[in-house]
Formats: C-alpha cells, structure tokens, sequence
C-alpha cells in the first residue's frame, strides 16, 4: 500500500478501480455468436494483474471475504486462502471463472473452521494495520523535512512491514540520499529501497 500524503486505498476503492481499469481497457466490439463463449470470454489486451484484481473483487463481493489471495498467469487464475465451508469454496470458483479473459482455475482454497478463520482475519488485519502505520511514519518523517517536504514522494511497505521502498522525484542526489536516511531513521530495524528518481530543474 502506497503512502503519499496519508492517502490509503481500501478494497471497496480497488473495486472502482478495477471496474474503471477493465472498461478503459475493452475495445468496443461486436456480440459473439452464441457458440463462441469461449473466444468472448478472452479479453487479451487486459493485464494478468487486472484480472487478479477483478476476480478479488468479486471474490469479496460474492462471499464477504478479503483475504483470499488470487495469482493469474496467461489466464490460469491460482486461488489460494481458507474459507468457511466447501459450498464457500465452489462458489468462490465458480466466481473466478466468471471473470473474462480467466480460462482455467486451480482451486487451492481450503475449508476451515470458524476459530481458524477469525484468527487468520485478525492476523491480515493486523499486518495491514502494520504496514499503514510505517508508510505512515516515514511519509511524516520526509514531509517534515524543509526541502524533501515539497517533493513527490511515495513511500510502500512490503506485506511484513519491515522494508519500505521509496519512489518519485527529487531534485538532486542529494536529496536521494537524504531521503534514504531519513527513511531509515524512521525504521531502525527495516530496509530501504530508495528508488527515487533524479530530475532536475530546468
């Protein structure tokens, strides 16, 4: 999740944000004949991460679960995570398939009990809530900076919360580089990825 003045993205917005993704993405075309559900179902021009973004979305939208994990690659859609019960689990599939340009899918979901899938929420809740708060504390450590406070800035954590990757534009390495210890500043006991770019003013 990217910080860049505290903004935060929950799945309800990725969910308009794959819907505005798939639309910008579909060429206007032609119904397909009704014996050709296949080659309608193929939408090539939209990416595999596209597609693992939309089958999440309704994925969350059909069972009211977040923290199902969907991999696609040319079109195989991997789902991986637990659910409640195996009627759960056929749905979730038969959700995924749904989803055009998925051609085949690899049902990894297992069933587990109530207990198991509370913890395992409460686990995802808390990693998330990890990574917020150090994007957040980096991004508030550069902000206050007199010079890099101006700059654009994005700051990400990984899923664990103990490396964070910088992006955007500065205006010197200079400012790279102090950039990179503030961030590190701010977590003693992580990594920093500064990817920032150089542009200079004209």
């Amino acid at each position: 999740m990217i910080r860049h003045l505290e903004l935060r993205f929950g799945l309800p917005m990725a969910a308009a944000c794959a819907a505005a993704a798939i639309a910008s993405a579909q060429a206007p075309q032609t119904a397909p004949p009704a014996d050709s559900a296949s080659a309608a179902r193929e939408r090539p021009q939209i990416s595999d991460a596209q597609l693992g973004l939309e089958a999440r979305v309704r994925l969350f939208e059909g069972l009211g679960i977040s923290n199902l994990s969907v991999l696609v690659s040319q079109g195989v859609a991997t789902l991986g995570g637990a659910v409640p019960s195996e009627a759960d689990r056929q749905r979730a599939e038969e959700l995924v398939r749904e989803v055009p340009g998925i051609r085949t899918v690899v049902n990894n979901l297992r069933v587990a009990d109530p207990l198991t899938l509370a913890l395992a929420d409460e686990a995802a809740a808390e990693a998330e809530r990890e990574k917020a708060n150090v994007e957040n504390t980096v991004a508030e450590r550069l902000r206050a900076d007199a010079v890099l406070g101006s700059r654009s800035i994005d700051v990400e954590a990984d899923e664990l919360g103990n490396t964070v990757t910088l992006t955007g534009t500065v205006t010197s390495e200079e400012e790279k580089e102090r950039a990179g210890q503030i961030a590190a500043a701010a977590l003693p006991a992580g990594n920093v990825r500064n990817l920032l770019e150089v542009r200079q003013r004209l």
